[in-house]
């Protein structure tokens, strides 16, 4: 290591900038240093890695954020909702409401029978 190595400003990027894994060659953005280790995860999300200090570069070409990803259909899809299976569907009518539905129906066709009946004792 020559003395300019040794004596030039380690490079400390701030949270959310894209920096280069000189390690692994890969692209991701500055999270946080703990324990004096550099925690990246890959722009569109995904599984953190971490990386020593002198490993740091700054990202040579911008990494395009996942809103413009998305704009331009390369969004990465593995973070879509999932439907749940115990959700019920929605084009089959609760069946609560139907039996509500059906005793309402009842009760008012009892109730008109009543008001009939009432009116024929008076």
């Amino acid at each position: 290591m020559s003395t300019r190595d040794r004596d030039a400003a380690a490079y400390r990027p701030r949270a959310g900038e894209p920096v280069l894994d000189s390690r692994t060659g890969r692209t991701g953005i500055y999270m946080d240093t703990i324990g004096g280790e550099h925690y990246l995860r890959p722009a569109g999300g995904g599984r953190e890695w971490t990386a020593r200090p002198g490993q740091l570069a700054p990202a040579p070409i911008p990494i395009p954020a996942p809103e413009a990803a998305e704009a331009a259909g390369t969004a990465d899809t593995t973070d879509a909702p999932v439907p749940d299976p115990a959700a019920p569907d929605p084009a089959t009518p609760d069946p609560a409401a139907t039996n509500r539905a059906r005793l309402a129906a009842r009760l008012a066709a009892r109730n008109q029978d009543s008001r009939l009946n009432e009116s024929q004792v008076a």
